[in-house]
């Protein structure tokens, strides 16, 4: 039998973690069929992440860390915020469309965290949220701190929305034109606040 090193087993555990929890969810993942499926024994599995709990929060810092976040900038300085955010939210679903499996498992893994430790989950959209307003303040943001967070909620509302889409109807071409016109929605919204900056966004309840 070939030698297999500590951190290529590692990745073919996370490989086929991210499978079978696509095809059969985070719960229906047993750590004997993420084994069976990465051809390891399951003494690997625990040594690698000592329980599944360790495997699914590996899996999902993986494809959190592969989703595109950054935007390249135009050289000449004239990139606006909402350039910068059409350019994130469009990468973030070209990724989805091209990386459906991995989408799937996200949100499983997503859940499951919410159903066992709803502060995980919540922790886990905090990453995005970070590094998504990360990104929109690389340009001038004209919003305060507050609205600036909602938008950026908004944006990846959007996002799980149209992945949601994307899988269960499989339609590649209709779910980037949906997210022109998502784009278009936030282009719009974000160049009002550029003229009437004013405005507040907070509504009466």
């Amino acid at each position: 039998m070939a030698y297999v090193s500590a951190e290529a087993r590692r990745q073919q555990l996370l490989e086929a973690a991210v499978r079978v929890v696509a095809r059969e969810g985070a719960d229906g993942a047993t750590t004997r069929k993420i084994a069976d499926e990465a051809k390891a024994p399951l003494a690997s599995l625990h040594y690698c992440f000592q329980n599944k709990e360790n495997l699914l929060l590996a899996v999902f810092k993986q494809l959190s860390a592969e989703m595109p976040v950054d935007v390249v900038l135009p050289e000449d300085g004239s990139a606006t915020l909402s350039y910068v955010m059409e350019q994130s939210l469009t990468n973030a679903i070209r990724w989805s469309v091209d990386n459906p499996v991995r989408v799937r498992a996200m949100i499983e893994v997503t859940l499951w965290a919410e159903r066992n430790d709803p502060e995980l989950s919540v922790s886990f959209y905090d990453t995005f949220l970070r590094s998504t307003e990360a990104v929109l303040r690389q340009v001038d943001v004209s919003l305060s701190d507050e609205e600036l967070h909602s938008v950026v909620r908004v944006a990846m509302s959007m996002v799980d929305g149209l992945s949601l889409q994307l899988l269960t109807d499989g339609d590649k071409e209709r779910t980037l034109r949906d997210t022109a016109t998502a784009c278009a929605i936030l282009k719009s919204y974000l160049s009002e606040r550029e003229r009437n900056p004013s405005a507040g966004c907070s509504p009466t309840v």
